[in-house]
C-alpha cells in the first residue's frame, strides 16, 4: 500500500555550536548586489550623476555631489514594481516607499569669493535592494547518455547520495539534506542503500584491530522521470546614509557619507522530482536572514578648467559590514511503497559577519548652461573578495573554505551608467539614462554544497550582464518640483535546479519595470 513519508527538518544552529552552517558565493553575490534606486531624478538619468551633482541620492554614490547645492533640498519618493510574465515572474505588481531625504546649505563665503563656499549637510533614506521575485519551472534536458552512449536520467537525488556517501565515510549527520534523505531510505526512501565491504587497492578487504572485515553503507539515488521547481523571493535592503560635504572655490568639491544598512530577505522554494520507478518526492525549503551593517562612501569632485562647466568625479565606498542572522529548514515528504514516518525535529540559529567588497567609481559630468547636461560613470567591484567569518573568531576552516568557493565562483563586476537631462524650457526636464552591469559569475560556476552544511536546497542560477534602461520627466514652479522616471531591466539567467555535470541549464529571464515619482521643495 502506498503511503507518504513526511521528515520535518527546522535546521538551525546555535551559535559556536558546530561548523555547520549554510552560507555559500551565490547568497554572497545576492547580499553584495544594489539596485538603481532614489529620487526619481536620479533614477531617470541612469544614476549617473556621480560628477554632476545636485541631487540627494548622489550622496549614495559620489558624497562630494552635494556639494554643487547652494540651496537647501527636501525630496519624497514612491514606486511601483512590476514583473514580466516569464518563467522568473508572473507578472506581479508591488508598491514601495523609496526614498526621503533632505540636504541643508549652509553658505560660508559669497560665491565670488576664494575659499570655503558652502559647507552642506544631508541626511537620506532609500531603498538598496528588492529581493522580490517568483519562480516557476518545469526542469527539462534530464534524459541524457553516458559515455558508452547509453541513455539514463539525470535526478538531484544523485547530488544527494553522494553528500550521504561522504557523511557515511566521515560519520557526520548533522547536515540538513544528508539527516533527511538518511533518515527517509531507512524506511523506503529517496535513495537506495547498501553494505559494501572496504577494500584496498588490490580489492583486498580492509580488516579492524580484531580482524573483522570494515563494512560501511552507500546510498544510491533514483533516476527522475520528470522535475518541477518554484521559488519565491521576498524582502529588502534598506540604506539611510548621513552626508557632510564641502565646496571649495566653486571648482573643488569634498564629500563623506555613513551609511547604515538594514537587510531582510527570505526564500521559500518547492521541489518536486518523479522516478523512472515511479516513486516520487517533494522538499520544501524555507530561509531568512536578517541583519544590519555600515559603510563609509568619500568622494571628490573637480572642475579643472575653472570657466568651464567640466567636471570629473572619484569615489570610493568602503565594504559594507554586516552582522546577520540566518534560520532555515526543510520538509521532505516521499510517495513510495513504504510504512509512514516521521523524523524528530530540532530547532536552533546561527549568527555571523559579512563584508561586501570595496567599490570604486569615477565620473565625468558637463553642462550647457542651464538647458542641458550629460553624465558618465564607471563603477569596478570584486564580488570575489566578500568575506564570512564568525561572530567569535572560531570555525576558522569552514569559513576558510567558504571564502576560498566564492573566489573560485566570481570575479570582478563592471557598470557603465550615462545619462543627460534636457529642458526645453526652464520650468520642465526631460531625461534619459542607461546601465551595463556585466555578470559576476565565472563561466562553468556552480553551487558547491557540503555535507556537513545546514542546506536546505541545491539549485542555483548564474546572471548575465544587466541591461537598464531609464527616462524620466520633471516639472518646477517656484521651491517645489515633482519628477516622474521609468526603469526597464533585463536580465538573463542559466538556472540548475541541482549540480551535475550533464545537466543542461534551463535559460530563464529577471525582467523587470518600475514606476516611481518624487515631490520635493528646495528652499
Amino acid at each position: 500500500m502506498k503511503s507518504f513519508i513526511n521528515i520535518f527538518l527546522i535546521s538551525t544552529l546555535i551559535c559556536g555550536a558546530s561548523s555547520a552552517y549554510a552560507q555559500d558565493s551565490y547568497d554572497a553575490q545576492n547580499f553584495a548586489t544594489s539596485d538603481l534606486n532614489g529620487t526619481a531624478r536620479f533614477v531617470g538619468m541612469g544614476g549617473a550623476l556621480g560628477a554632476l551633482g545636485g541631487d540627494i541620492s548622489v550622496m549614495s554614490t559620489n558624497p562630494a555631489g552635494t556639494a554643487i547645492y547652494r540651496k537647501s533640498d527636501a525630496a519624497l519618493s514612491f514606486s511601483g514594481l512590476f514583473t514580466d510574465k516569464s518563467a522568473m515572474d508572473h507578472g506581479r505588481a508591488r508598491m514601495s516607499f523609496d526614498q526621503a531625504g533632505v540636504v541643508i546649505a549652509f553658505e560660508m563665503d559669497e560665491p565670488s569669493s576664494k575659499g570655503l563656499q558652502f559647507v552642506n549637510f544631508g541626511v537620506n533614506y532609500q531603498k538598496h535592494r528588492n529581493f522580490f521575485s517568483n519562480q516557476k519551472t518545469d526542469i527539462q534536458n534530464l534524459s541524457v547518455f553516458d559515455q558508452n552512449g547509453n541513455p539514463f536520467n539525470l535526478s538531484q537525488s544523485f547530488q544527494i547520495a553522494n553528500l550521504c556517501n561522504e557523511a557515511a565515510y566521515n560519520n557526520y549527520w548533522k547536515g540538513s539534506l544528508v539527516d533527511m534523505a538518511a533518515s527517509s531510505s531507512q524506511h523506503g526512501g529517496i535513495l537506495n542503500e547498501f553494505d559494501e565491504t572496504l577494500v584496498d587497492g588490490n580489492g583486498n578487504p580492509i580488516l579492524d584491530g580484531q580482524g573483522n572485515q570494515q563494512i560501511y553503507r552507500v546510498y544510491e539515488g533514483v533516476s527522475a522521470r520528470n522535475a518541477y521547481f518554484e521559488k519565491n523571493n521576498r524582502g529588502g535592503s534598506m540604506q539611510a546614509d548621513v552626508n557632510l560635504s564641502f565646496n571649495i572655490s566653486d571648482q573643488f568639491f569634498l564629500g563623506a557619507s555613513l551609511g547604515v544598512y538594514d537587510l531582510t530577505y527570505s526564500r521559500e522554494s518547492f521541489y518536486s522530482e518523479t522516478g523512472v520507478d515511479g516513486n516520487s518526492y517533494n522538499i520544501d525549503s524555507w530561509y531568512k536572514t536578517e541583519g544590519d551593517g555600515f559603510d563609509i562612501k568619500l568622494g571628490f569632485i573637480c572642475r579643472p578648467i575653472e570657466d568651464s562647466p567640466f567636471r570629473f568625479g572619484i569615489n570610493v565606498h568602503t565594504p559594507i559590514w554586516y552582522r546577520l542572522t540566518d534560520l532555515n529548514g526543510a520538509t521532505l515528504t516521499y510517495k513510495g511503497q513504504s510504512t509512514g514516518y516521521m523524523a524528530s525535529s530540532y530547532n536552533a540559529e546561527y549568527d555571523y559577519r559579512y563584508r561586501t567588497p570595496w567599490k570604486f567609481g569615477f565620473s565625468l559630468g558637463h553642462t550647457i548652461g542651464k538647458s542641458f547636461a550629460i553624465g558618465a560613470e564607471y563603477e569596478v567591484e570584486d564580488p570575489s573578495s566578500c568575506h564570512y567569518s564568525s561572530v567569535d573568531g572560531g570555525d576558522l576552516t569552514y569559513f576558510r573554505n567558504t571564502n576560498r568557493i566564492i573566489e573560485e565562483t566570481l570575479h570582478a563586476q563592471h557598470t557603465l551608467k550615462v545619462g543627460a537631462e534636457i529642458k526645453p524650457i526652464e520650468e520642465f526636464s526631460i531625461r534619459l539614462g542607461y546601465n551595463y552591469i556585466s555578470s559576476p559569475f565565472k563561466e562553468g560556476a556552480f553551487r558547491t554544497i557540503g555535507y556537513d552544511g545546514i542546506y536546505t536546497e541545491t539549485d542555483y542560477t548564474n546572471w548575465g550582464a544587466i541591461n537598464r534602461f531609464t527616462c524620466g520627466l520633471g516639472y518646477r514652479y517656484k521651491g517645489g518640483y515633482i519628477d516622474l522616471a521609468y526603469q526597464y531591466q533585463a536580465q538573463k539567467g542559466d538556472f540548475f535546479a541541482f549540480d551535475d555535470e550533464n545537466l543542461k541549464a534551463t535559460k530563464i529571464n529577471n525582467n523587470r519595470s518600475q514606476l516611481m515619482a518624487t515631490l520635493g521643495f528646495r528652499f
